[in-house]
C-alpha cells in the first residue's frame, strides 16, 4: 500500500516536471491575480499613490473658493487643474482617464454664503466610475463640512466681539438716558409749574372777559325788549292821541251844537228857513285802532342762554419737548442704530450633473458588473470551448484526419472559431437580457447597438482561445494559463473594477488588451447613454487585437503541423 503510494506520488511528480507551464502556472497565476487586484485596489485602500486629475473652474474668486482649491492642492490623491471654461472641464471628465469629476465655483459662492444663503459647487460627474466619485465626493463633502464649520466660527467671533461691543455701548447709553431722564423730570416740573400758573391765570381772564361780555349782552338784550314793548306803546298811543282829540272836537261840537239850538229857538217861527244846519261831529275813533286798543301789551322774550364763550379764552404753551439733538445721547442712539447686526452664514454643500452629452440614467451597480463579468466569463468560457477543444483534437489526431479529407488548417480552424462566436454572442445576449429583466440595467438609447462590442469581443475571445492553444504544450496547462490570462485581461481591462484604480504602467497595459475597449464601449453605450457611433472606435481596436490573436494562434498550429 505505501509502495504503490510512494510510485504514484513519483509518477505524478515526473508529469509535473514535464510540463513547465503547469508548473509554473501553479505560482504564477495566483501571483498575477494577486499583483494585480492589490495595484488596482491600492488607490482604494491608501496603500498605492495615485492622483486624480480634478479640474476646478473658479467663477467666485473669493475666500471660499480660495479655501476649497488651496484644500484639495494639500490632498495627496488629487491633482488640481484650473479651468477658466466650465465645457473646458466637462470635456475633460468624458475624455480623460483619471478624471472621474470636475468642480465648478459658481460666481458669488464666497458672497452668498456671508449673507446666510445656502451655496452649491456644481460636480460634473462621470457616471461610469462612480466609486472615484463617491470618494473624492466625500472629500468634497468634507471640505464643504470644514467650510462651513469655519465660516461659523467666523460669525462667533464677530457675534461675541459685536456683543461685547452692544453690551458697552448699552452700558453708556443706560447712563446717559438715566442723566438725561433726570434732566427732563427737572424742566417737566418747572415746566408743569409754568402751565399751571399760566392756566390760573388765563382762567381769572377769561373769567373776567365772560362776566364782561354776558352783561353787555344781557343789557342789549334788554334794551332790545324795551325797543319792542316801546313800539308796542306808541301804535297804542297814538291811537290815544286821535280818541283825545276826537274827545275834544266832540266837546267843542256839543257847545256849538247847544248854540245852534238857541239861535234856532230865537229864529224859529216866522224865519224856520233861515236855520243854519248843524255843525258837523267829527270822526269818530275806526273799530280797528279801538281793536288794536284793547289788545294787551306782548312782552318782549328775553334770550335767556348765557353768551358763548370766546373761542381762545385758553391759550396754554407747553414748553419745548426735549431734543436728544442737544445732548449726546442722540450721537449715541444714532451710533446704536448703526450697529450692523452680524449674519449667520449659511452652509455650502455640492450638486453633481452628468458630465456627459446624452440623457442622465439611474445607474447602479449591475450597469457595471453585468458587462464587466459576462466578459470575464466569455473569456473563460472561450477557453473552454476553444483551447481546450482544440488541444484535444490536436492530441487525438482529429485535426489530423480531417486535414487528410481534404480540408486546409486554417479553413478548420476559422471555422471552430466562427462557431464559437456565434455562441459567445448568444451568452453575452442572453446575459443581457436577464440583467435587464432581473437586475434593470439600461440598455442606452438603441440595445441593438450592444451588439457592436458582442461581437467584438466574443471574436478576440476566440481569438485568444486560439492562441492559448497554439502555446499550451500539455492538456493540463491549457486551463491555468488560460484562466490566468483571461481572469489578468479582465482584471487589468477594467472589467472588476475602474481603470483609474489602477497605476499608471498598468492603465497603460490595459490599452493594448480588447477587454479595456469593450468595456468603454459597453459604458458609453449603457452607462453615459451616448449613440451608437461612439463604438466605432472601440470596435476596429479589438477587432484589430482579435486579429493580431488569430494570425498568430493560426501560424503556430501551422509551424506545429510541420
Amino acid at each position: 500500500m505505501l509502495r504503490a503510494i510512494w510510485l504514484t506520488v513519483q509518477n505524478e511528480a515526473r508529469l509535473l516536471i514535464k510540463d513547465p507551464i503547469v508548473l509554473f502556472m501553479l505560482l504564477f497565476a495566483p501571483l498575477v491575480i494577486i499583483t494585480v487586484a492589490g495595484y488596482s485596489l491600492g488607490s482604494l485602500y491608501g496603500s498605492v499613490t495615485n492622483s486624480f486629475r480634478v479640474p476646478v473652474v473658479d467663477l467666485d474668486h473669493g475666500a471660499v473658493s480660495n479655501g476649497i482649491i488651496a484644500a484639495l492642492k494639500s490632498e495627496r490623491s488629487v491633482a488640481v487643474e484650473l479651468l477658466d471654461n466650465p465645457e473646458e472641464a466637462r470635456r475633460l471628465v468624458t475624455q480623460r482617464a483619471r478624471t472621474p469629476i470636475a468642480i465648478v465655483i459658481p460666481a458669488g459662492t464666497s458672497a452668498a454664503l456671508a449673507a446666510g444663503q445656502k451655496p452649491h459647487l456644481i460636480l460634473f460627474v462621470d457616471p461610469v466610475r462612480q466609486i472615484e466619485v463617491d470618494a473624492l465626493e466625500l472629500r468634497i463633502s468634507e471640505l464643504c463640512r470644514v467650510v462651513n464649520e469655519q465660516a461659523r466660527l467666523a460669525a462667533q467671533k464677530q457675534l461675541e466681539a459685536s456683543s461685547h461691543e452692544l453690551h458697552d455701548k448699552l452700558s453708556r447709553l443706560t447712563a446717559e438716558v438715566e442723566q438725561e431722564q433726570t434732566k427732563v423730570r427737572t424742566r417737566v416740573a418747572r415746566s408743569q409749574a409754568a402751565i399751571e400758573s399760566s392756566v390760573r391765570k388765563q382762567i381769572a381772564e377769561a373769567q373776567q372777559q365772560a362776566t364782561t361780555e354776558a352783561e353787555a349782552t344781557i343789557k342789549e338784550r334788554e334794551g332790545q325788549a324795551w325797543r319792542d314793548v316801546e313800539q308796542q306803546l306808541s301804535q297804542k298811543q297814538a291811537i290815544l292821541m286821535d280818541i283825545q282829540r276826537y274827545l275834544i272836537e266832540l266837546q267843542s261840537s256839543q257847545h256849538a251844537f247847544e248854540q245852534w239850538l238857541q239861535q234856532l229857538k230865537a229864529l224859529a217861527g216866522s224865519h224856520a228857513s233861515d236855520i243854519p244846519p248843524p255843525p258837523a261831529f267829527p270822526k269818530p275813533v275806526s273799530e280797528v285802532e279801538l281793536a288794536e286798543l284793547t289788545k294787551p301789551v306782548t312782552p318782549p322774550k328775553v334770550d335767556s342762554t348765557l353768551p358763548q364763550a370766546p373761542t381762545n379764552a385758553f391759550s396754554i404753551k407747553i414748553a419745548k419737548k426735549t431734543s436728544l439733538g442737544d445732548s449726546k445721547l442722540s450721537a449715541e442712539l444714532e451710533q446704536f442704530q448703526s450697529l450692523n447686526t452680524p449674519t449667520l452664514p449659511g452652509t455650502l454643500g455640492f450638486v453633481a450633473q452628468p458630465a456627459g452629452a446624452g440623457e442622465a440614467v439611474a445607474v447602479n451597480a449591475f450597469d457595471l458588473y453585468v458587462p464587466g463579468f459576462g466578459i470575464t466569463f466569455l473569456l473563460i468560457g472561450m477557453m473552454l470551448g476553444v483551447a481546450l477543444t482544440l488541444f484535444d483534437e490536436r492530441d487525438w489526431g482529429t485535426l489530423k484526419r480531417l486535414q487528410v479529407s481534404g480540408a486546409p488548417l486554417p479553413g478548420l480552424l476559422i471555422g471552430k472559431l466562427i462557431a464559437r462566436i456565434i455562441v459567445g454572442i448568444a451568452q453575452m445576449v442572453l446575459l443581457f437580457a436577464a440583467g435587464w429583466a432581473l437586475f434593470g440595467i439600461a440598455l442606452g438609447r438603441n440595445p441593438f447597438a450592444l451588439l457592436i462590442p458582442i461581437t467584438a469581443i466574443s471574436f478576440a475571445a476566440a481569438a485568444l482561445g486560439l492562441l492559448i492553444a497554439s502555446i499550451s504544450r500539455a492538456h493540463d496547462s491549457v486551463m491555468p494559463l488560460g484562466v490566468t490570462i483571461s481572469m489578468a485581461m479582465a482584471a487589468i481591462g477594467g472589467c472588476w473594477w475602474p481603470l483609474d484604480f489602477e497605476p499608471g504602467w498598468m492603465r497603460d497595459l490595459a490599452q493594448w488588451m480588447p477587454t479595456t475597449w469593450t468595456m468603454q464601449s459597453f459604458n458609453d453605450l449603457m452607462v453615459r447613454n451616448q449613440p451608437w457611433s461612439v463604438s466605432w472606435r472601440p470596435l476596429a481596436i479589438t477587432m484589430g487585437l482579435g486579429t493580431i490573436f488569430l494570425v498568430v494562434g493560426i501560424i503556430r498550429f501551422v509551424t506545429l503541423k510541420d
